[in-house]
């Protein structure tokens, strides 16, 4: 899939992706509903309702996919050309010096420094699960990545679109991924909503990717539940706290508002000037020079 490609895979998942991460699908505004006239009309995606048997989260299924887990939260499918969609995947990590292949105490899958940056994060976590998991290592270029602005106090989150490379199977991404404050353990959450497909494939996948990002249902205690912190305090104003209802409204309201910041990635889209291969000629509000988020 070529950049144009890749950017029309986030041009259509992204803003069912917002609605994704704050857990209210109809609470996207008109215009974010509404297709730019530039964006081609994705065709209609015949999709199988599916519920997890713990009642927490529910999605479409294409034909010819399969539901590999679901539960928490989290729904995880697979389809039959080496496709994946894993979204609402929580992950623990410990506030430390990274080091590839080595796991975190206790529950933590990896340690990481949390004052990293985002993207420096993102890097680091997939590296970490391909290693962990026996597979090669692969590189990991952005096509484009921008911050989203949630309270300071619910850690950061950004939206990116990614190359894989390196693997016997070159493939696209894209999604959204958040890291949560450390807790008094110094262990923090990390929550990836990721699409990939393999690269010769991915464009004929994002209508389906985008029909099943469409319809993910997360309920909301689960979502509360998934930004609380690891470690439960032993004291303090549970009604005012990280992952209180209160701060998880605060959370929402945040998401709700990014649509200045997806409007603006579209922009830079349709002008074919993400990742065009020449940073210098690239406006720095359109992902010139670096990611920075």
């Amino acid at each position: 899939m070529q950049i144009c490609d890749a950017m029309k895979f986030l041009r259509i998942a992204a803003v069912p992706v917002i609605s994704i991460i704050i857990g209210i699908p109809a609470f996207v505004s008109a215009r974010a509903q509404a297709k730019p006239s530039t964006a081609p009309a994705a065709p209609a995606v015949q999709l199988q309702s599916y519920t997890a048997q713990d009642q927490s989260v529910s999605a479409g299924v294409p034909s010819g996919w399969k539901v590999m887990s679901a539960m928490g939260g989290s729904i995880n499918m697979a389809g039959p050309q080496g496709e994946t969609i894993n979204f609402g995947d929580v992950f623990v990590a410990h506030d430390g010096p990274f080091q590839l292949g080595q796991r975190g105490p206790g529950a933590a899958l990896m340690n990481m420094p949390s004052s990293a940056k985002l993207s420096d994060k993102l890097v680091m976590f997939l590296q970490q699960e391909q290693s962990l998991s026996g597979k090669p290592v692969v590189q990991i270029k952005f096509i484009f990545a921008t911050p989203l602005q949630v309270p300071a106090n619910m850690g950061q989150c950004g939206m990116f679109a990614v190359d894989f490379s390196g693997a016997a199977a070159p493939a696209k991404g894209m999604g959204i991924f958040c890291s949560l404050p450390p807790d008094s353990a110094q262990l923090f959450k990390v929550v990836l909503l990721l699409g990939t497909a393999p690269s010769a494939i991915a464009a004929q996948t994002v209508p389906t990717v985008a029909a099943v990002y469409n319809s993910y249902k997360i309920a909301p205690a689960w979502l509360q539940k998934m930004l609380s912190p690891y470690t439960v305090p032993a004291s303090g104003s549970p009604g005012l706290g990280v992952g209180s209802a209160a701060a998880t409204q605060m959370f929402l309201n945040a998401m709700a508002n990014q649509q200045r910041v997806i409007d603006h990635g579209f922009t830079c889209a349709n002008a074919n000037i993400l990742g065009n291969g020449s940073n210098a000629e690239t406006p720095r509000e359109c992902g010139g020079w670096a990611p920075n988020f």
